[in-house]
């Protein structure tokens, strides 16, 4: 071989291994610059632009595709990402926190409720809608919960005593982000209830007079209603006398008919109108005072009080007279 030819090949060989290395430097891997740190909230679509730093990266470098990523899963979550640049691809694994920072949210219709003490109430009623903002409507529970729900927390609330009460609703959502919102519940004073009415006033009134009548016609030493014979209006003894004189036909064994007061002893004044009987069974009647003001006093604290063993629990009351033989005249509590 001449040197013209030697020279030529040396030339062949040069082109050669120029081309070899072009060729070697176009199959070279993309580079891609993953983030370290990706937080994403939780429900929210992924953004692929910002699992990698286009800065640091090949040019027109996109994600193809993301496997493994839950927007629903709180905690940390390796993504398998795939990327390329339109003609050469590369996987890699790419770190990311799915995070929940958003509270449930409670709407109240009032943020005060009124009622009247006795009345029940069903707090909830108050509360128009309680929902997350990713998971939509929270259920309401009857008791304590620590997620996915909302309940009412009463405190101190007492439905039968007045007073001005604070509740809360506090609501969950799913990862156990928590909200409260507050309430005032107003519980009123019980009123009194107005004695009677007119028509009610009349039928008393005629049923203590029916009931004095009784009380002064009955004779206490003998049981007898007396008959209205011979003046009708004399003692025991008199009427026994008149009775066996008067037409041969009056029996001398007792009535059955009863009185509506306890026969009182002919030296002790007894009660011929009994405003109380309008209203509880004896049983249940209360004391006598010589002043209305000191009856109503003395049943203040029995109308204000809610104890279940409270005997006059729920009624209303208003004072009454009560009259006896002597024309003395006392006071007490009608309930009703």
């Amino acid at each position: 071989m001449g040197d013209k030819e030697a020279k030529n090949m040396k030339k062949l060989l040069s082109i050669a291994a120029v081309a070899a290395l072009v060729l070697t430097g176009c199959s070279k891997e993309l580079k891609v610059k993953t983030v370290d740190k990706l937080t994403v909230e939780y429900g929210d679509t992924l953004d692929n632009n910002k699992l990698f730093d286009a800065k640091k990266s090949d040019k027109n470098i996109k994600v193809d595709k993301v496997q493994d990523f839950n927007a629903k899963k709180v905690g940390d979550q390796t993504l398998k990402v795939t990327f390329t640049d339109g003609d050469k691809t590369i996987q890699k694994d790419v770190k990311i926190t799915v995070k929940d920072t958003k509270k449930p949210e409670i709407v109240l219709k009032k943020d005060k409720v009124t009622i009247t003490a006795g009345d029940k109430i069903d707090l909830k009623d108050n509360v128009k809608a309680v929902k997350d903002p990713v998971d939509g409507n929270l259920k309401y529970s009857d008791k304590e919960i620590k997620t996915s729900g909302y309940y009412v927390d009463k405190g101190k609330l007492n439905t039968k005593k007045a007073g001005t009460y604070e509740v809360i609703v506090k609501a969950f959502d799913a990862n156990g982000n928590k909200t409260e919102k507050k309430f005032k519940v107003i519980v009123k004073k019980k009123e009194k209830a107005k004695a009677t009415t007119e028509g009610q006033k009349s039928e008393a009134a005629q049923n203590n007079n029916d009931a004095g009548q009784r009380s002064e016609t009955f004779s206490p030493s003998t049981g007898n209603q007396n008959a209205g014979t011979n003046g009708g209006q004399g003692s025991s003894t008199e009427n026994t006398e008149s009775s066996s004189g008067s037409n041969g036909a009056q029996s001398s064994a007792p009535s059955q008919v009863k009185p509506s007061t306890p026969a009182p002893a002919p030296s002790e004044p007894y009660i011929v109108d009994d405003g109380r009987k309008m209203g509880l069974p004896i049983s249940m009647q209360s004391p006598l005072f010589d002043d209305p003001r000191a009856a109503e006093a003395w049943a203040e604290p029995f109308y204000n009080s809610f104890d279940e063993n409270n005997p006059y629990l729920g009624l209303g009351f208003s004072s009454c007279l009560v009259k006896f033989s002597d024309g003395s005249r006392k006071y007490s509590i009608y309930w009703y």
